[in-house]
Parts: structure tokens; C-alpha cells; sequence
């Protein structure tokens, strides 16, 4: 017979047990959609939802241009956003008016834009267009990061329960779901049930700027969460991180669930001319007919990135691969045409800015060295490892060892009638940029350090040009012509003339 004490404890331990799994079944046991219909009751209830069919908010904060900065890595350049939004809950609108403060403008600049569906309307200094496509996919992507929408699609699409995960010490659900072919995580905090965080799926195949990245992950961490009128819980604060960079961050200073909206607010002009047909990044088209020859077997096309070519006896060397594959398939069908016998010996990637090693990948798809600043090697490889699978390019279907030349000291390409010279710029913009010098030519190829506007005669920054100036200076280079990523070809005394008028 067994003793009465090891009866008590036995019988405690069958009752530990029995409220053990008691408290924890419920938990591990409940569905995705339990989960986010908790989290809906956290943020105010269903009841109270249900009648809220738009959320005007002013918030500010700033945006950081990674595409656009110095160096890939961070600091990154920053832009200063003060926006009064109205957005629809249930039918896809939104009305933003924004003033913007950044560097390249000594005054805001205020906006206005509107999205009613599948149309968009923009409105600067009064004068009101069509949104082009590219741009709304950029509003498109901001209408997914609101909480409640994440919150209402999750509900509305067979989402599932992925177990717990433990974020900066704090354990949380992990619901998923797959929307237009994208996933979307969502993490709900285990013992408040409000949305935390978010990781989504993006891909921008309209959009010049992230199509370079394939399929890729935005995180949108909610916190500042506070309680309004009706016992409605939001989030203030929303941190938005593309890439694993920190992309944009906003704090809500001013809310209303209920806000009394115009009818006229979401309406599309009717004489207002329709939108261009979208058109793929991948299938931007490249105008040939826009050639200029620069000199005796040098090159270039103009277009939103400029790309060139140059004559060798034994070959042809591309000048950039930006945009997208597709882009480029056309410059190299181009140029098979026009010189049948001549193979493609290298590219230039002269930047480090990734859109203008967008298309790099049709390059490496075929095997063609890419020369670029030593510096470089990292982005491009990281752009050669994205997930293009959604819309396949060539590199994505054989994806071969990429060839590199790497450039930290001048390199040349010898030929008998147009040698290349290239150069490390090593300046602070132009820290990962290279040079190409055609001595013969007396031709220098600035990468992205020349801007020049001919509407109004003006350069985009002097700073840039004193380093052109200098890389000039110091390897005693003798230039009459320059051209550059964004410019066609100018005489290189107007670079001069201009650094003499900034200090005057």
C-alpha cells in the first residue's frame, strides 16, 4: 500500500498538471483567426469598427532615399514629411496632402495626391496630372502598412497560426497569410493581442527604384500604441524597413476615426487624360535612335539612365547596366547588330547607386566582366541574389559565378584607336564611382558626378564637380568633352566655368 504522503504529492502534482494544460491549451489551441479576432477586440472591437469607414491622420516624420544615398550601408539621405492623409477602411482611397523638406530645396514643397481605386490624381504648385502607374505602387505599398488592414485581409484570407516566436523578450503569435501571391506575417503580442510587427512579401515590378530587388521583405514595426475616444487602441508610431535598412518612420500626432469627408474628396476630374499604359521595368524601352557619338568610336544613348558603348579593335565595352535585364537585353541585341563580329569584352558599372546596376544581372547572365570601384562588390552581388522568381530574367534562370574587375588604382584597356582609361574617383559623393578617360579622344566619362540641367543651364551640386575636377587635376588628365550618366556631352570648360561662378 502506498504511503499517504506520496499519495498528497502525487495527487498535487495530477492537479499541477491538470492547470497546467488547462492554461495552456487555450493558448497553443486557438486558430489564426481567433488570434486576430482578439487583436481586432484589443484595438477597440468589431462593433466599433464596423462603422469606421475612413481614418483621417496628420503625422510627420522622414523617409530615408537609400537608392539615393552615398553610401549603401547608411547615413542615408533624409527627407522631412508633414502629410494630412484620409484613407478608407473598406474601399481602397486615399487623399494625402504632404509638405516636404529636403536638401536639394531651400523651400518645402507642398503635394497633394489621390488614389480612388485603380486611378491616381497629383497635384503640385496648383496643376494637377494623372499619376503615372509607377508612382501609385509606391501609395499602394504605404496602404498596406496600415494595421488595420493587415489585420482585416488576415481575417478575410485563409491565414495561419505559425506558433510563437520571442521579439526583444517578448513572446508573440506568428499569423500568416498569402495575398496576391505575397506572404504576410504578422505578429501579435501574446499578452495584449495588439499588432507588433509585420513582414511582407513586396515586389515592384512597375517600380524603377525596387525592381532591382526581386521579391523582397518590408518590416513595419507599431509601437506608441495609444488609447482614443471609444477605448479604439492604434498604433502613433510606425517604423517602416526595406531591405533590413530602415526606410521611413512616422509619428501620428493628430487622429480621427469618424472624420466628416467630403464627397468630392475621393472624385477624378473627367476631362483629366488617362494614365499611359503601365509598362514593366523590365520592359522599359531603349530608343536607339537617340544615339550620339561622342567622339571617333564612343557612344552614348540618352534615357533615364544614359548607357554607351565603345569601338575596340577586338571588341565592344558597355557603358552601365541600370534599370532592369530586359533594358539591357535590347542594348547588347543593339549592339550584336551593329557589330556582328565583335564580342562583348566587360560592362562598366560606374556607380553604386542600384539603379544604376539594375540590369547588371543581364551581364553576369552571360558571362561578361563587370569592371566597377572595388567597393562595389557587395551591392552588385546582393543584386545578383535577389529574388527575381516571380518574373524570371536570365541570371535568375542559370545564375553563373559573376566575373569582376575590380578597380582601387587606374586600370587600362589598351587599343590602338580608342584606349580606356579607369579611374577610381575616390571622392566623398563619388567615393564608390569610377571614371572612364579616352586619352586620345581627350573625352572624360564622369559616372554620375556631371549633372547638368539645360533648361535652365545649371549643375546639380558643386560639390560633385570639384570632385571631377580633382580626379582631373590629379592625374593630369587633358579633357575638352565630358558626359556622364545623366548628361550627353558638353564642352568641359562649362564644368569649369561653373565651379568658378560658386564662389563667386
Amino acid at each position: 500500500m502506498a504511503h499517504p504522503d506520496f499519495l498528497f504529492w502525487r495527487m498535487r502534482k495530477l492537479i499541477y498538471l491538470v492547470l497546467l494544460v488547462t492554461w495552456v491549451v487555450p493558448i497553443q489551441a486557438q486558430t489564426a483567426q481567433e488570434i486576430l479576432q482578439a487583436t481586432v477586440k484589443a484595438m477597440g472591437g468589431s462593433e466599433k469598427w464596423d462603422g469606421i469607414d475612413y481614418i483621417r491622420m496628420k503625422h510627420a516624420g522622414h523617409k530615408y532615399w537609400l537608392e539615393q544615398s552615398e553610401n549603401p550601408d547608411g547615413p542615408f539621405i533624409a527627407s522631412y514629411e508633414v502629410v494630412e492623409e484620409t484613407r478608407g477602411v473598406r474601399q481602397y482611397q486615399v487623399h494625402r496632402k504632404e509638405t516636404t523638406h529636403q536638401f536639394q530645396s531651400k523651400v518645402a514643397r507642398d503635394s497633394e495626391v489621390m488614389i480612388n481605386g485603380e486611378k491616381g490624381l497629383m497635384t503640385f504648385s496648383g496643376r494637377s496630372l494623372t499619376m503615372p502607374y509607377q508612382f501609385k505602387t509606391g501609395y499602394d505599398e504605404w496602404m498596406r502598412y496600415a494595421p488595420e488592414q493587415l489585420i482585416f485581409s488576415g481575417l478575410a484570407n485563409q491565414s495561419k497560426f505559425e506558433g510563437k516566436v520571442t521579439v526583444e523578450g517578448t513572446e508573440h503569435f506568428l499569423v500568416s497569410f498569402i495575398k496576391d501571391e505575397l506572404k504576410h506575417t504578422l505578429y501579435i503580442n501574446r499578452h495584449n493581442y495588439l499588432l507588433a510587427q509585420a513582414e511582407i512579401e513586396s515586389f515592384l515590378p512597375y517600380d524603377v527604384f525596387n525592381y532591382p530587388w526581386g521579391k523582397f521583405i518590408t518590416k513595419i514595426k507599431y509601437s506608441l500604441q495609444w488609447l482614443y475616444p471609444e477605448d479604439i487602441r492604434y498604433p502613433s508610431q510606425w517604423d517602416v524597413y526595406k531591405l533590413g535598412k530602415h526606410f521611413r518612420s512616422i509619428t501620428i500626432f493628430d487622429i480621427d476615426f469618424r472624420p466628416k469627408v467630403d464627397e468630392g474628396l475621393f472624385e477624378i476630374p473627367a476631362d483629366l487624360p488617362p494614365d499611359r499604359t503601365p509598362v514593366l521595368v523590365d520592359k522599359t524601352p531603349l530608343n536607339t535612335e537617340g544615339i550620339i557619338e561622342v567622339a571617333p568610336g564612343i557612344h552614348t544613348i540618352p534615357g533615364s539612365w544614359y548607357v554607351g558603348h565603345i569601338e575596340q579593335n577586338d571588341g565592344i565595352l558597355v557603358i552601365e547596366g541600370p534599370i532592369s535585364s530586359g533594358y539591357n537585353a535590347q542594348h547588347l541585341k543593339f549592339l550584336k547588330d551593329k557589330y556582328p563580329n565583335k564580342p562583348i569584352k566587360a560592362v562598366f558599372a560606374t556607380s553604386d547607386a542600384w539603379p544604376h546596376v539594375g540590369g547588371i544581372r543581364q551581364f553576369a547572365a552571360q558571362g561578361i566582366p563587370i569592371y566597377t570601384h572595388r567597393l562595389n562588390q557587395e551591392i552588385i552581388s546582393n543584386v545578383l541574389k535577389a529574388d527575381h522568381s516571380l518574373l524570371p530574367d536570365a541570371y535568375q534562370k542559370s545564375k553563373p559565378t559573376p566575373k569582376f574587375q575590380l578597380i582601387d588604382k587606374e586600370v587600362v584597356i589598351d587599343d590602338p584607336v580608342t584606349p580606356v582609361h579607369i579611374l577610381p574617383i575616390n571622392g566623398e559623393g563619388g567615393e564608390r564611382m569610377i571614371a572612364l578617360y579616352f586619352p586620345k579622344q581627350k573625352v572624360l566619362y564622369a559616372s554620375d558626378l556631371v549633372q547638368y540641367n539645360g533648361r535652365n543651364g545649371s549643375f546639380f551640386s558643386p560639390q560633385y564637380l570639384s570632385e571631377v575636377k580633382a580626379m582631373v587635376d590629379k592625374h593630369q588628365l587633358d579633357v575638352e568633352t565630358v558626359f556622364a550618366m545623366h548628361t550627353s556631352p558638353l564642352p568641359w570648360s562649362k564644368v569649369l566655368e561653373a565651379l568658378k561662378n560658386n564662389n563667386k
